[in-house]
């Protein structure tokens, strides 16, 4: 997954200014809102994130973007956790989750596919290898359009009325 100079600058400004509120920098997305620009953090800590801690982010990421002056035009500025089914940024933040489900998109098809769904086998340098039933497929993530975790709900009893 490539990103742009603009996010790779971004994110080399948010990082620091998070390390004093206790949380860490998941991941950098533009997105539009009409003539507005939208941008989206996402932001992880080891105890979870609570709405609290997304605001005083915010807060504080307001400031430094306005300091910083980085975004030209108007902008909104959107901060959240990643999720249950966490959107990946990196194939570091991959090889947490190795033995669980992962879906994939290609900005081109591989292997005359666009779209994988299966378990993350292995994480490799740039490359993670995703299991579809036994059928193992290489897919180096610059090649990924998009890649998250899919969220299974453990099993239940039969429903009774």
């Amino acid at each position: 997954m490539t990103r742009s100079p603009l996010i790779e600058r971004i994110a080399g400004i948010i990082a620091p200014a998070l390390e004093p509120l206790s949380v860490v920098l998941w991941g950098v997305e533009f997105a539009s809102a009409g003539s507005r620009m939208v941008v989206r953090v996402y932001i992880d800590a080891e105890e979870g994130v609570s709405i609290a801690a997304c605001a005083r982010v915010s807060r504080a990421l307001g400031a430094v973007f306005d300091a910083e002056d980085i975004l030209p035009g108007a902008y909104v500025l959107e901060v959240s956790s990643p999720g249950l089914e966490r959107r990946f940024f990196t194939t570091a933040q991959m090889a947490a989750y190795i033995g669980q489900v992962v879906d994939v998109k290609f900005h081109e098809p591989q292997d005359g596919r666009r779209h994988l769904r299966g378990i993350l086998a292995a994480v490799e340098g740039d490359t993670v290898s995703i299991d579809e039933e036994g059928k193992v497929t290489l897919a180096r993530f610059d090649r990924v359009k998009t890649a998250h975790l899919v969220h299974e709900f453990p099993e239940t009893g039969p429903r009774t009325k």
